[in-house]
């Protein structure tokens, strides 16, 4: 039996065409398998590229792209010219120069202060500040005070005037229209300040054909420099100079 199903099988025949279709539809089937695994690649990468530039863009929406310092140029000092001064002649317009714009109000005056020289005088006396500062107040409250009032605010003048702050006391001494009898506080008070100040501050008064008191400041400067110069001024100037220098 085995003999015989030898034979049988010998006998079979192969066809060497139906061999080769058959390979031509395997090598078919295997080119589109390749080109469809290199489709579906090809789209799962499209997609990713797809999906990255979406998140890409997503996260950077807004931000600025950079710039190096190279590319920005600082301006220098010199380099930046101020804005032209407008002057009133620029400011022109149709030859008539533009005025603010009125707001049809003004600002109010500070309140004049209406109390009594008396009261005034003791806010000033009782109140905070320096001698000098004080001085300067009661100075102001004499060009408004009553003529009653000038000596005695003249003698507390006297007290708060510091001799390198005399100008307001100095204003009221050599003013020839100043009363006699406030003139004559202030100058007993100046034979007590320092020559530098008095010697030139009696000049000043004995040289003023008008003051009250030139006569008073002549005898004092004849009884320091020991001379009597007449109405010579300059050689008293030149004399009070030289006392000055042998006796600082």
């Amino acid at each position: 039996m085995l003999r015989q199903a030898t034979w049988r099988l010998a006998r079979i025949e192969i066809d060497p065409a139906g061999f080769n279709d058959i390979n031509k539809d395997v090598m078919s089937i295997a080119k589109m398998g390749r080109t469809l695994a290199l489709l579906v690649v090809l789209a799962l990468v499209a997609i990713g590229a797809g999906l990255a530039i979406a998140w890409y863009m997503g996260n950077h929406q807004g931000v600025a792209p950079m710039v190096s310092s190279e590319q920005v140029r600082i301006p220098q000092p010199a380099e930046i010219e101020p804005p032209p001064l407008v002057t009133p002649a620029k400011a022109a317009v149709n030859g008539s120069v533009r005025q603010p714009p009125d707001r049809g109000w003004t600002a109010p005056a500070p309140e004049a202060d209406t109390r009594p020289w008396e009261q005034r005088l003791d806010a000033i006396l009782l109140g905070g500040g320096e001698p000098s500062d004080k001085a300067d107040m009661i100075t102001n409250l004499m060009a408004v005070a009553p003529a009653e009032a000038l000596v005695e605010l003249a003698q507390h003048l006297t007290n708060m005037a510091q001799d390198d702050h005399y100008d307001g006391a100095a204003a009221w001494l050599t003013n020839a229209s100043t009363p006699p009898a406030v003139a004559t506080v202030l100058l007993n008070d100046l034979l007590n300040r320092r020559n530098n100040l008095k010697l030139p501050m009696l000049l000043v008064l004995a040289r003023n054909p008008d003051h009250p008191l030139k006569d008073q400041a002549r005898d004092m400067l004849e009884l320091f420099l020991q001379a009597d110069y007449g109405t010579n001024w300059d050689q008293w100037a030149s004399a009070v100079d030289a006392w000055l220098q042998q006796n600082q």
